[in-house]
């Protein structure tokens, strides 16, 4: 610390005692002095604020902040060892110094800010630093710090942004905010405030269906100040209130102007402000400008910003409540620009909600931002809120936001705001352009139904659910696939093979020897995982039923892999077409065959298709034993006929499979029938599983009608 006093007495009165860094009155002696550290041609001022202190004190207690305004003392010494600190009030700093270029200040002060984190004790106290680079012209000190804590406060509510260098732009745009708190009041009384329209169009059919009212300050001396000046301002001295009731009073004036010259007319949305709620009672106000005019209540919708709604609080619950109950739309404005959306849309009640602007900026450049827009509107969906894009500018924009669902477009592919004189009224207010005002609650019941969703059909019930079979599947070396997870939609699907959800299939498939179907399947997962990445899917033939099985390989760590599934029994949930094309296959399969017929592990066999001279024997013997005995003496020839009743002693169909390695068993025999002169015939069995026992399917056909010469 640098001491450039004669008087060591009044350097004392200057030095702040909690922290040890010079006070406000300290630092600006030395800055209006002729000392070391006096204003100079290359002074640099650099103005602190600490973000949630009070938040902080709340937590820790006077003595925990006392503690951390300490800490953050020490690290600006250690950081700024030559410059001039001082603490100018609770959590404000200020930092004298000299001759520091841009880069070495951003530089210490990245510095500062890490150090400071080591005194937050979990709890995120933000700082946010201004800094005034002196350019010569300066003829009092004290402005070089007004500068620097203005380039600070510009950025107090900017989430991304900690550093800010005062230049000519926030020049210009603080000297016309002062213009605007020395003026506002005449522009009042002026009428300088106009109200400027932009168009809504309804996404489904092209036509306007609204339109949003802006205020504009057309001033004859500044032109057009921008809301973003004059509204921040006006918020900050407690008039905007005033400003929203003029706006809507011109807006309903100007609906009343509409109606009584028989123009197409269309909803029109006003903003309202956090402060409007707490300075009066707001929806009076708007009340008493709409039945001024005789407007109907339709006929308004209340737009409130997404950042005044971050506050959570219970009252502005209640006021946005009383609209509603009142008859009006009440408009989520700029959603997904705050830092609390999903919060805002759990805690309140909307209509509509506004899609802010700058997702559509990324349009064209961040692939992320189309995935980012379908899941909010599909989630605004599900919750019952309409939905509208702001910032839509070009047509491919509006043709994938007509595509997903969004029901409401804005933005300057459609128009920029212009105020009602611009309009030509006749042509741009009728019906040809605009929407039939009667067709609006038509068309919003149309914008209900979520394109996104799996059950688009279904009412809103706000539960949570997906029609669409999904599971998770584990397969460990060595071991039959299990099943990690599986929806409600999935265990509906196992329930149409007999399966009492994921352990119902799970016990199946690990405590039965080695399915046919089993095979198909893990060879299915192996499939997918040499895909690497792309889907793999496969029909199998499980418990009598056609199961069309989608698989995409996840992961893989040691022996174990991971898989999602989607799966569907197309034998009965397939499309009739489906259906009809399976009824015909299995009939063109059957053809290929004279006969077949099923056996079953009860010792039983019946006939299902015959395309032959031969006999049904089943239908005389249900016995396989016997049945078989019967069929060999009548068809076969006799040194084939002992050969023959082995081959269909079905107790040992299954382990002759395995001991081939093969799914089925074949074996050939001469034909007895006397048209056939001892030609040879081809006989097949397929064991398979359905209803919790093993069917062996028989199949029977000529020999020489296939196109190998195996049987020769």
């Amino acid at each position: 610390m640098i001491n450039n006093s004669e008087n060591p007495r009044e350097e004392y009165d200057h030095i702040d005692e909690l922290t040890g860094l010079h006070n406000l009155n300290g630092i600006l002696s030395h800055l209006q002095g002729s000392g070391d550290h006096s204003a100079t041609s290359s002074s640099v001022i650099i103005y602190l604020n600490v973000m949630n202190f009070k938040a902080f004190n709340q937590k820790y207690g006077f003595v925990g902040g006392n503690e951390f305004l300490r800490g953050l003392a020490k690290e600006i010494t250690n950081i700024f060892p030559d410059e001039l600190a001082a603490r100018t009030s609770g959590d404000q700093f200020i930092i004298l110094a000299d001759s520091l270029d841009a880069k070495e200040i951003t530089d210490r002060l990245s510095r500062l800010f890490e150090a400071a984190v080591k005194y937050e004790r979990g709890l995120s106290v933000r700082i946010k630093a201004g800094i005034y680079q002196a350019n010569g012209e300066e003829k009092d000190p004290v402005i070089m710090v007004d500068k620097a804590k203005i380039a600070c406060d510009d950025i107090i509510k900017v989430y991304d942004k900690d550093i800010n260098f005062f230049d000519e732009e926030l020049s210009k745009r603080n000297e016309l905010r002062q213009y605007v708190i020395d003026n506002f009041e005449s522009a009042f009384q002026k009428k300088y405030f106009k109200v400027y329209y932009q168009k809504e169009v309804r996404t489904l059919t092209g036509k306007v269906c609204g339109y949003e009212a802006l205020a504009r300050w057309q001033d004859p001396e500044m032109g057009l100040i921008s809301p973003a000046i004059f509204v921040e301002v006006l918020e900050d001295v407690h008039l905007v209130h005033k400003l929203d009731t003029y706006i809507i009073d011109m807006v309903c004036s100007d609906l009343r102007d509409d109606i009584d010259s028989g123009f197409a007319v269309e909803p029109i949305s006003v903003n309202l402000s956090q402060l409007d709620f707490e300075l009066c009672d707001i929806l009076a106000e708007v009340d008493k400008c709409r039945e001024k005019y005789n407007i109907p209540v339709e006929l308004l919708h209340v737009e409130v910003t997404e950042s005044a709604l971050t506050s959570g609080s219970d009252f502005l619950g209640q006021q946005i409540e009383r609209f509603r109950e009142a008859g009006y739309e009440v408009w989520m404005d700029d959603f997904g620009s705050g830092y609390s959306s999903f919060n805002n849309l759990k805690n309140y009640d909307i209509d509509v909600l506004k899609i802010d602007m700058d997702f559509l900026r990324t349009f064209d450049t961040n692939k992320r931002t189309k995935v980012i827009l379908a899941t909010i509107v599909n989630m605004a969906k599900e919750l019952g809120i309409h939905t509208l894009a702001e910032g839509v500018e070009t047509q491919e924009q509006y043709e994938f936001l007509k595509k997903i669902g969004c029901e409401k477009l804005q933005g300057y592919l459609f128009g920029k705001p212009k105020p009602v004189a611009d309009f030509d009224r006749p042509v741009d207010c009728s019906l040809e352009v605009c929407e039939d005002f009667a067709f609006s609650k038509y068309y919003d019941s149309i914008g209900n139904i979520n394109l996104l969703g799996t059950t688009p059909l279904r009412e809103k019930s706000l539960e949570v659910f997906n029609n669409l079979p999904i599971a998770f599947a584990e397969k460990e070396d060595g071991k039959a696939p299990t099943y990690l997870f599986v929806n409600s939609a999935y265990r509906d699907f196992l329930s149409t093979l007999g399966l009492a959800g994921m352990e119902g299939a799970n016990e199946k498939y690990t405590t039965l020897d080695v399915l046919p179907e089993l095979k198909e399947y893990i060879a299915l997962l192996d499939r997918a995982e040499a895909a690497k990445g792309h889907r793999s899917e496969a029909d199998i033939i499980t418990s009598g039923n056609i199961i069309r099985h989608k698989v995409r390989f996840l992961s893989r760590h040691e022996n174990k892999a991971a898989y999602a599934l989607v799966s569907r029994n197309v034998s009965i949930h397939g499309e009739s077409d489906t259906a009809d094309s399976l009824q015909v296959a299995m009939a063109h399969v059957f053809n290929q065959y004279f006969r077949v017929d099923l056996y079953d592990d009860n010792g039983t066999v019946q006939n299902i298709f015959l395309n032959t001279d031969q006999l049904a024997v089943a239908e005389k013997e249900m016995d396989a034993v016997e049945a078989v005995k019967i069929y060999s003496d009548m068809y076969l020839y006799p040194e084939d006929r002992e050969r023959f009743r082995k081959f269909y002693y079905i107790p040992t169909v299954r382990d002759r499979c395995k001991e081939q390695g093969v799914d089925y068993v074949i074996d050939y025999y001469h034909s007895a029938m006397e048209k056939d002169n001892g030609r040879m015939q081809m006989y097949m069995i397929l064991p398979f599983y359905y209803n919790d026992r093993w069917k062996y399917i028989s199949c029977c056909r000529y020999a020489d009608e296939i196109k190998d010469d195996t049987w020769k």
